[in-house]
Protein backbone atom coordinates (compact mmCIF):
# COMPACT_ATOMS: atom_id res chain seq x y z
CA UNK A 1 0.00 0.00 0.00
CA UNK A 2 1.21 3.15 -1.24
CA UNK A 3 0.88 6.57 0.94
CA UNK A 4 0.61 9.88 -1.30
CA UNK A 5 1.35 12.94 0.33
CA UNK A 6 0.52 16.50 -1.26
CA UNK A 7 3.22 19.21 -1.79
CA UNK A 8 2.85 22.63 -0.40
CA UNK A 9 1.35 24.18 -3.44
CA UNK A 10 -0.86 21.89 -3.79
CA UNK A 11 -1.82 22.53 -0.31
CA UNK A 12 -2.14 26.21 -0.69
CA UNK A 13 -4.00 25.90 -3.91
CA UNK A 14 -6.70 23.43 -2.06
CA UNK A 15 -6.64 26.24 0.93
CA UNK A 16 -7.26 28.84 -1.64
CA UNK A 17 -10.11 26.58 -3.52
CA UNK A 18 -11.90 26.12 -0.10
CA UNK A 19 -11.79 30.02 0.71
CA UNK A 20 -12.79 30.90 -2.42
CA UNK A 21 -15.82 28.51 -2.53
CA UNK A 22 -16.89 29.73 1.43
CA UNK A 23 -16.24 33.93 0.16
CA UNK A 24 -19.02 33.09 -2.41
CA UNK A 25 -21.74 31.38 0.04
CA UNK A 26 -21.14 34.29 2.48
CA UNK A 27 -21.22 36.85 -0.46
CA UNK A 28 -24.44 35.38 -2.23
CA UNK A 29 -26.40 35.16 1.73
CA UNK A 30 -25.07 38.56 2.65
CA UNK A 31 -26.23 40.09 -1.09
CA UNK A 32 -29.47 37.96 0.08
CA UNK A 33 -30.16 39.89 3.31
CA UNK A 34 -29.33 42.93 1.81
CA UNK A 35 -32.14 42.61 -0.73
CA UNK A 36 -34.67 41.19 1.75
CA UNK A 37 -34.05 44.51 4.25
CA UNK A 38 -34.34 46.48 1.48
CA UNK A 39 -37.86 44.53 0.38
CA UNK A 40 -39.25 45.08 4.08
CA UNK A 41 -37.91 48.98 3.99
CA UNK A 42 -40.36 49.33 1.31
CA UNK A 43 -43.13 47.25 2.25
CA UNK A 44 -43.06 49.97 5.86
CA UNK A 45 -42.74 52.45 3.47
CA UNK A 46 -45.55 51.81 1.46
CA UNK A 47 -47.72 50.93 4.45
CA UNK A 48 -46.54 54.62 6.21
CA UNK A 49 -47.45 56.12 2.59
CA UNK A 50 -51.02 55.17 2.18
CA UNK A 51 -51.95 56.10 5.92
CA UNK A 52 -50.05 59.70 5.37
CA UNK A 53 -51.51 60.78 1.88
CA UNK A 54 -54.87 59.21 3.20
CA UNK A 55 -55.01 61.34 6.37
CA UNK A 56 -53.59 64.36 3.79
CA UNK A 57 -56.43 63.89 1.07
CA UNK A 58 -59.29 64.02 4.18
CA UNK A 59 -57.65 67.15 5.38
CA UNK A 60 -57.86 68.66 1.87
CA UNK A 61 -60.67 67.98 1.13
CA UNK A 62 -62.69 68.67 4.66
CA UNK A 63 -60.90 72.60 3.94
CA UNK A 64 -62.17 72.66 0.40
CA UNK A 65 -65.51 70.45 0.18
CA UNK A 66 -68.49 73.59 0.03
CA UNK A 67 -65.74 74.60 -3.10
CA UNK A 68 -65.46 71.99 -5.06
CA UNK A 69 -63.85 73.85 -7.76
CA UNK A 70 -61.37 75.06 -6.00
CA UNK A 71 -57.14 73.52 -6.22
CA UNK A 72 -56.94 70.71 -3.19
CA UNK A 73 -53.30 71.50 -3.14
CA UNK A 74 -53.25 74.85 -2.51
CA UNK A 75 -57.09 75.58 -1.59
CA UNK A 76 -57.20 78.33 -4.15
CA UNK A 77 -60.52 79.42 -5.59
CA UNK A 78 -61.22 82.22 -8.12
CA UNK A 79 -63.43 85.35 -6.72
CA UNK A 80 -66.44 84.59 -8.86
CA UNK A 81 -67.03 81.03 -7.78
CA UNK A 82 -66.76 82.70 -4.11
CA UNK A 83 -69.64 85.32 -5.51
CA UNK A 84 -71.53 82.82 -7.54
CA UNK A 85 -72.26 79.73 -4.34
CA UNK A 86 -75.58 79.23 -3.07
CA UNK A 87 -76.61 80.77 0.28
CA UNK A 88 -77.99 77.68 1.19
CA UNK A 89 -74.92 75.02 0.44
CA UNK A 90 -74.73 73.73 3.77
CA UNK A 91 -77.91 72.27 3.69
CA UNK A 92 -77.25 70.51 0.14
CA UNK A 93 -73.93 69.12 0.72
CA UNK A 94 -74.55 66.05 -0.93
CA UNK A 95 -74.62 67.47 -4.12
CA UNK A 96 -70.51 67.67 -4.10
CA UNK A 97 -70.18 64.82 -3.04
CA UNK A 98 -68.94 63.42 -6.60
CA UNK A 99 -66.68 66.13 -7.23
CA UNK A 100 -65.09 65.36 -3.75
CA UNK A 101 -64.96 62.32 -4.27
CA UNK A 102 -63.16 62.67 -7.90
CA UNK A 103 -60.83 65.17 -5.83
CA UNK A 104 -59.61 62.70 -3.25
CA UNK A 105 -59.07 59.83 -5.47
CA UNK A 106 -57.22 62.45 -8.30
CA UNK A 107 -54.68 63.45 -5.42
CA UNK A 108 -54.26 60.27 -3.90
CA UNK A 109 -53.58 58.58 -6.94
CA UNK A 110 -51.13 61.47 -8.23
CA UNK A 111 -48.96 60.98 -5.10
CA UNK A 112 -48.70 57.54 -4.98
CA UNK A 113 -47.58 57.53 -8.36
CA UNK A 114 -44.97 60.11 -7.95
CA UNK A 115 -43.57 59.06 -4.73
CA UNK A 116 -43.04 55.50 -5.83
CA UNK A 117 -41.40 53.52 -8.94
CA UNK A 118 -42.75 53.09 -12.17
CA UNK A 119 -45.05 49.94 -12.00
CA UNK A 120 -45.53 49.31 -8.16
CA UNK A 121 -48.95 50.64 -8.05
CA UNK A 122 -51.11 47.82 -9.20
CA UNK A 123 -54.36 49.06 -7.77
CA UNK A 124 -56.09 52.08 -5.72
CA UNK A 125 -59.23 52.11 -4.35
CA UNK A 126 -60.25 55.73 -2.71
CA UNK A 127 -63.59 56.13 -0.82
CA UNK A 128 -64.25 60.14 0.29
CA UNK A 129 -67.62 60.38 2.00
CA UNK A 130 -69.29 63.25 4.10
CA UNK A 131 -70.10 62.22 7.86
CA UNK A 132 -72.89 64.44 9.83
CA UNK A 133 -72.08 64.52 13.28
CA UNK A 134 -74.58 67.22 14.13
CA UNK A 135 -76.95 69.63 12.72
CA UNK A 136 -73.82 72.10 12.83
CA UNK A 137 -70.94 69.53 12.93
CA UNK A 138 -69.58 67.21 10.03
CA UNK A 139 -66.79 65.68 9.13
CA UNK A 140 -65.01 63.99 5.93
CA UNK A 141 -64.31 60.58 5.30
CA UNK A 142 -61.47 59.19 3.32
CA UNK A 143 -60.70 55.09 3.00
CA UNK A 144 -57.62 54.06 0.83
CA UNK A 145 -56.61 50.72 -0.52
CA UNK A 146 -53.83 50.30 -2.20
CA UNK A 147 -52.28 47.29 -3.76
CA UNK A 148 -47.99 47.37 -4.54
CA UNK A 149 -45.97 45.38 -6.54
CA UNK A 150 -42.97 45.92 -4.41
CA UNK A 151 -39.48 46.17 -5.40
CA UNK A 152 -36.97 43.36 -4.48
CA UNK A 153 -39.93 41.33 -4.08
CA UNK A 154 -38.17 38.59 -5.16
CA UNK A 155 -35.64 38.40 -2.31
CA UNK A 156 -39.29 38.45 -0.07
CA UNK A 157 -40.78 35.50 -1.47
CA UNK A 158 -37.41 33.89 -1.76
CA UNK A 159 -37.76 34.10 2.68
CA UNK A 160 -41.45 32.99 2.03
CA UNK A 161 -42.83 36.51 2.23
CA UNK A 162 -45.48 37.74 0.10
CA UNK A 163 -44.14 40.31 -2.57
CA UNK A 164 -47.46 41.98 -3.51
CA UNK A 165 -48.81 43.23 -0.78
CA UNK A 166 -52.13 45.06 -0.11
CA UNK A 167 -52.66 48.03 2.52
CA UNK A 168 -55.67 50.33 3.52
CA UNK A 169 -56.01 53.29 5.62
CA UNK A 170 -59.28 55.98 6.99
CA UNK A 171 -58.50 59.30 7.53
CA UNK A 172 -60.48 61.82 9.07
CA UNK A 173 -60.91 65.65 9.02
CA UNK A 174 -63.71 67.80 10.59
CA UNK A 175 -65.03 69.96 7.35
CA UNK A 176 -65.45 73.49 7.87
CA UNK A 177 -66.69 76.47 5.55
CA UNK A 178 -63.95 78.88 5.92
CA UNK A 179 -66.13 81.48 4.26
CA UNK A 180 -69.07 80.73 6.92
CA UNK A 181 -66.47 80.60 9.99
CA UNK A 182 -65.38 83.86 8.77
CA UNK A 183 -68.99 85.09 8.56
CA UNK A 184 -69.70 83.99 11.84
CA UNK A 185 -66.55 85.69 13.69
CA UNK A 186 -67.11 88.86 11.69
CA UNK A 187 -70.67 88.74 13.37
CA UNK A 188 -69.52 88.12 16.82
CA UNK A 189 -66.91 91.19 16.81
CA UNK A 190 -69.54 93.39 15.37
CA UNK A 191 -72.46 92.11 17.75
CA UNK A 192 -70.39 92.50 20.48
CA UNK A 193 -68.74 96.12 19.47
CA UNK A 194 -73.16 97.31 19.40
CA UNK A 195 -73.60 95.60 21.99
CA UNK A 196 -71.04 96.91 24.41
CA UNK A 197 -71.18 99.46 27.05
CA UNK A 198 -70.57 102.04 25.02
CA UNK A 199 -72.12 100.77 21.40
CA UNK A 200 -74.66 102.19 19.72
CA UNK A 201 -77.52 99.56 20.76
CA UNK A 202 -76.97 99.84 23.82
CA UNK A 203 -77.22 103.51 23.95
CA UNK A 204 -79.98 103.57 22.05
CA UNK A 205 -81.78 101.22 24.79
CA UNK A 206 -80.58 103.19 27.72
CA UNK A 207 -81.94 106.82 25.95
CA UNK A 208 -85.57 104.61 25.40
CA UNK A 209 -85.54 103.65 28.87
CA UNK A 210 -84.64 106.89 30.48
CA UNK A 211 -87.53 108.61 27.66
CA UNK A 212 -89.79 105.76 29.47
CA UNK A 213 -89.11 106.50 33.24
CA UNK A 214 -89.15 110.36 32.76
CA UNK A 215 -92.38 110.11 31.33
CA UNK A 216 -94.01 106.95 33.06
CA UNK A 217 -92.51 106.13 36.09
CA UNK A 218 -92.22 109.64 37.81
CA UNK A 219 -95.28 111.45 36.55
Amino acid sequence: MRNETKSPAGKAESERGAVMLEGMIVVIITMLLLVWILGVGFLYYQRYLVTALTNDAAAKVAATYNNPDSDIIMGYIAADHLTQRDLYRGFKSNSFAEANQDKAESYVKYMLDRTNFAGTISEVEVTATLVRDSQLRKHVEVHTVCYFNTPFSQALTFFGMEGHAGYEATGRADCTDVIDYISSVDFARYAGDGLGQSGPIIKMINSLVKVFNHKYVKS
